[in-house]
């Protein structure tokens, strides 16, 4: 039973009338592999000439047959023969052919398959992995992903947001910049380059009354972004990420745990706890279990926690008092306790060992850590940008060609992120 054309048009999401079917499709083979072909013809017969504007020197001119990559319903590819009437223009010697809205000039992919390849895209799928699955190369999806990122203007310098987070990653071979909306958590812009030179650069470009309306920025103690804020936002207050304010104490407090488990031996119980249970010292305090006792493979018996920990924290008084120091600190911050936190840092003497130089930066920018308390910002939301940005760049093994990245980055985070939402709800 042969097809009716409205099936074709609903199989190949073709909406021109003006494409005509002549028969039904058949099983042709195109570069080696079996595909499924279907023949359509073409004839729209212009208002007028499209170099000199002439409408009643138009005469017919014969057919050119185009061979468009149309969407596949299995794993062999489809394509649809499609005959586009050829017309000449008397007046100007000039020959033009019918246009369709199904496939654009010059290009033999039809717009459905551009967009499923955009769809595709946003799902952090491999341009090879995109390219087969629509039988087109990998250099055709980068050209699509190329084309879709020319529509769309990130590079303004006319608006900045009250609140802005400030972080870099690895792109290419360098280290890359990026700062975010810390409101609506959207990405504002990447930079090739985290040197002050470029940031000042770039920032300059927006107009002085915009820089001011800025109210803060939230960053990790870098020290390069600590002396750029106040020469850029003029009115911006510097809040340090609370994430990176545990995260340097507790790797202190585990170079402490690692020096102090070379001083006793591999077979003792202390040393094979916190060589197998090392998380615990991480916890809170409060979060311990103190009175019911529980079988721990690391030491072979039954006990507590805190027992434990307790006769790991006397093996060194400093120790004891960097884990002190560390527990003061993660209850400050869980508990956004401003006195707290500003006691634990003045109130620190020096240990000797790698604690010291992680409460040296907290005491210098005492300031800034303060303010991640009082205020509600923080650079966390992209620290999750940047570990998609690293699986974008694991999918692909890696991206030597930076705008490439930067438009992958974009298509999946920004230009369909709000859509690629709507559907996940």
């Amino acid at each position: 039973m042969p097809l009716t054309s409205k099936s074709i048009r609903l199989a190949l999401e073709i909406t021109d009338p003006n494409i005509i079917f002549l028969e039904d499709g058949e099983i042709e083979t195109i570069h080696n592999q079996a595909a499924l072909v279907y023949h359509a013809k073409l004839t729209v017969k212009p208002d007028h000439c499209p170099n000199c504007g002439f409408t009643d020197q138009i005469v017919r001119f014969g057919f050119n047959q185009v061979r468009i990559v149309a969407p596949s319903f299995g794993y062999r590819p489809t394509y649809l023969k499609l005959s586009c009437q050829r017309f000449l223009c008397q007046a100007c010697q000039t020959t033009f052919q019918s246009r369709t809205d199904y496939v654009r000039p010059g290009c033999v992919i039809s717009e459905p398959v551009r967009q499923m390849v955009l769809f595709d895209a946003i799902s952090n799928h491999s341009l090879t992995d995109i390219g087969q699955r629509h039988h087109i190369s990998d250099k055709t999806v980068q050209r699509v992903i190329d084309e879709e990122a020319n529509l769309h203007n990130f590079q303004q310098i006319t608006w900045l947001p009250e609140h802005l987070a400030f972080d870099e990653f690895k792109a290419t071979d360098r280290m890359s910049f990026i700062w975010a909306n810390s409101d609506c958590q959207e990405i504002g812009a990447i930079l090739p380059s985290r040197t002050s030179y470029q940031l000042t650069k770039y920032f300059e470009r927006f107009p002085l009354t915009v820089r001011r309306q800025v109210k803060t920025v939230s960053l990790d103690l870098n020290a390069g972004y600590v002396h750029l804020v106040p020469r850029l936002f003029p009115n911006a207050k510097v809040v340090v990420d609370r994430f990176h304010i545990v995260q340097m104490v507790s790797t202190a407090l585990n170079m402490v745990r690692v020096q102090v488990m070379k001083t006793v031996p591999k077979t003792s119980t202390e040393y094979r706890f916190m060589k197998r249970e090392w998380k615990v010292f991480l916890k809170r305090f409060e979060e311990l279990d103190a009175v019911n006792t529980v079988y721990h493979a690391s030491v072979g018996y039954f006990d507590t926690v805190v027992n434990l920990i307790s006769k790991c924290l006397d093996l060194d008084p400093a120790f004891r008092a960097a884990y002190e120091t560390y527990q003061s600190i993660l209850t400050a911050v869980k508990e956004r306790d401003v006195t707290a936190l500003e006691e634990a840092i003045v109130s620190y003497k020096a240990l000797g060992n790698r604690m010291d130089q992680s409460m040296k930066s907290l005491r210098k920018y005492r300031c800034q850590v303060l303010k991640a308390l009082r205020y509600d910002y923080s650079n966390g939301f992209l620290e999750g940008i940047n570990s998609q940005i690293k699986k974008i760049k694991n999918t692909a093994y890696g991206y030597q060609n930076w705008s490439n990245f930067i438009n992958r980055i974009f298509l999946e985070r920004v230009w369909f992120w709000l859509s690629k939402r709507k559907l996940a709800v």
